[in-house]
């Protein structure tokens, strides 16, 4: 598997290892070996591995992540890396951890704040993360024998990526909310991931595209709650409302770029899809397809401190 060493990539190499599978851990920092884990160092900008292992299956998890990061890095690492993954293994099933963030904010179907696997991806993503994730996408789904997991805001202890953003949103005395509180947020459990990847690996289900998400969604004020509790916090949440939160981002953006800065700003457009927008996925084809029953969202474990855990 790629991206061993990521947050996500770390959760599943455990449960593949739980599943009795035997592991070759790719990535470019290192990971730990252990009985039925071997890592192997690849940094996928230098194109296909050279002399790859023998494999029945490849969970391809490493992407790069930070969405306001120039397109070029995204096409080097995201995309031009996948295409070294499939030219590596050109015969194996290929099991993609893609993001939910290729849909466009609403979808076509009644409720339209619900999404499901017809939905086209957007013409318009909201960054380059995800235009780069729209593009491995289509890579892989070229192939036959292909999984595409398609989670939403995972969540889980050892989060480096959302729940830091979080933090970054605690100001005197308050934990500032983009949306208002009654939005519908629909999170994944990083568990949850990494079960769904272990299937994509054992189940025979064709060529498919599956959404990854919880039971069902929770209002924004139980997810700022549960955040809040589970780390300590002292702040109480501030609600923005949608169009504030909005406006702020045009704001932001805009001047981060005039600056020509490196980090993004408080807010940004792809972070405020995920909190101020209701949405939620279906997940019938993860129940039917993958024979997984989404459990309720566990905010207790959506903390920063703490060794991960093998997944249940």
């Amino acid at each position: 598997m790629t991206g061993a060493s990521g947050f996500v990539g770390g959760v599943v190499a455990e449960r593949l290892l739980a599943a009795g599978h035997d592991v070759v851990a790719l990535s470019r920092r290192p990971v730990p070996t252990r009985p039925g884990l071997e890592h192997r160092t690849w940094d996928l900008t230098t194109g296909r591995l050279p002399d790859p292992p023998t494999v029945d299956a490849v969970v391809h998890a490493a992407a790069h992540v930070d969405e306001w990061s120039p397109w070029s890095v995204h096409a080097a690492v995201t995309v031009r890396g996948t295409r070294a993954v499939l030219d590596t293994w050109p015969t194996a099933r290929v099991v993609l951890i893609s993001s939910a963030s290729v849909y466009p904010l609403r979808g076509r179907h009644s409720p339209r704040w619900v999404l499901t696997e017809d939905d086209p991806p957007t013409r318009r993503p909201l960054s380059d993360y995800s235009r780069a994730k729209i593009a491995q996408e289509q890579l892989v789904l070229t192939r036959s024998d292909t999984v595409v997991l398609r989670p939403h805001a995972v969540h889980g202890r050892g989060d480096t990526t959302l729940l830091p953003r979080l933090a970054r949103a605690r100001r005197r005395g308050r934990l500032v909310c983009p949306g208002g509180p009654g939005t519908r947020v629909h999170l994944t459990d990083v568990r949850l991931v990494a079960a769904a990847a272990v299937a994509g690996c054992e189940i025979d289900c064709g060529t498919s595209i599956v959404n990854v998400a919880d039971e069902s969604p929770l209002r924004l004020r139980d997810v700022a709650a549960g955040v809040v509790a589970a780390n300590g916090w002292e702040e109480r949440p501030l609600f923005t409302g949608a169009p504030a939160a909005w406006a702020a981002v045009l704001a932001l953006e805009g001047t981060a770029r005039l600056l020509r800065s490196r980090t993004p700003p408080l807010l940004t457009a792809y972070s405020v899809s995920h909190l101020a927008v209701s949405r939620a996925f279906s997940t019938t084809r993860l129940r039917e397809r993958l024979g997984l029953t989404p459990p309720p969202t566990d905010l207790t474990r959506w903390t920063a401190r703490g060794p991960l855990t093998p997944p249940c």
